[in-house]
């Protein structure tokens, strides 16, 4: 028994004795404020339950939700939730002028009976690995490649047994993302995704950071020859990071990127050819590139972008 049900029968004990001795007398006796156990006495209906405290929380708040916010919530979340997730619902209600936080929204989403994102908590990590945030777009860009799931494939692309092969581009500091796919994966094209990404990001470009493959790199093949990416980083004054062997959280903000397509895109997209996957991967990099990201305080990456463009030429 808590305390709270040990008090409540208390109190039923003194209201009984009250009803059948006086008020006066059982207050006196059991030394009970008069006007307190007048108030239990109104409020008894022979079960203990009936004493219990009542909440104190407010029916209302000058800064509640209005209905027509707590309406765009109910609507985005029906529409979005099941793909994106409370990210997408909130990245989608900002766009309708939602000026409240993302704690905020998800208040007001458990008040109105929304079902909750289900995650599993993950066990917390020996050692830190987050590293200094950077201040400027361009100082550091992390390209990394990942395979097309073989289930997205439909039509000729299956009948032809094709490989696609996603090259992707996260500037370290605003987040913005370039992806494009090809059908090879090998270090011309990853000269062709570069010279495309030059085209892209509105910022100068000082450091590329990749892992040791060999469409990036030919620091693990026995070849003395200069590898084509490496060649044009060269006579661009870019450098060139070779994160260690085997330590994907170096390439983390990539990696993740990765996971979120998996997540948003290729676990509900089909694709019959290259072209089709390219005009879609377009749509959804417009989207990402819009999200709002926690990690960002809620603002979009190319939110983050125009901010930091318009300091440095301010």
């Amino acid at each position: 028994m808590n305390i709270i049900t040990q008090e409540a029968k208390n109190k039923q004990a003194i209201v009984e004795q009250a009803l059948k001795k006086g008020k006066s007398k059982t207050a006196r006796k059991y030394h009970v404020a008069l006007s307190s156990l007048k108030r239990w006495c109104s409020q008894y209906n022979g079960t203990w339950q009936s004493l219990l405290p009542k909440s104190r929380r407010p029916h209302h708040h000058p800064k509640q939700h209005t209905v027509a916010e707590e309406r765009m919530i109910s609507e985005a979340f029906w529409k979005l939730f099941e793909r994106y997730g409370w990210d997408g619902v909130y990245t989608e209600i900002k766009k309708q002028g939602y000026k409240r936080s993302y704690s905020g929204m998800i208040y007001a989403a458990k008040r109105l009976g929304l079902p909750e994102e289900e995650r599993k908590k993950k066990p917390s990590r020996k050692t830190v690995r987050r590293y200094p945030e950077l201040l400027e777009p361009g100082e550091k860009v992390q390209i990394d490649v990942k395979e097309v799931p073989y289930n997205c494939l439909r039509g000729e692309a299956l009948r032809d047994n094709k490989r696609f092969y996603q090259w992707t581009a996260v500037d370290e500091c605003s987040r913005v993302r370039f992806v494009y796919a090809f059908e090879d994966h090998t270090a011309q094209n990853t000269v062709k995704f570069f010279k495309m990404l030059k085209k892209i990001f509105p910022f100068k470009i000082r450091k590329v950071q990749t892992d040791n493959g060999a469409e990036f790199t030919n620091r693990f093949l026995d070849t003395e020859k200069e590898h084509p990416f490496d060649q044009i980083l060269k006579t661009q004054g870019i450098e060139h990071v070779l994160i260690p062997p085997r330590t994907p959280w170096h390439n983390g903000k990539v990696e993740r990127s990765h996971r979120n397509d998996q997540r948003y895109f290729y676990d509900w997209e089909t694709f019959r050819n290259l072209d089709e996957l390219n005009q879609k991967m377009s749509v959804h990099l417009n989207w990402s590139n819009n999200k709002c990201m926690r990690t960002l305080d809620g603002q979009s990456p190319n939110e983050i972008l125009q901010q930091k463009m318009s300091c440095k030429f301010a």
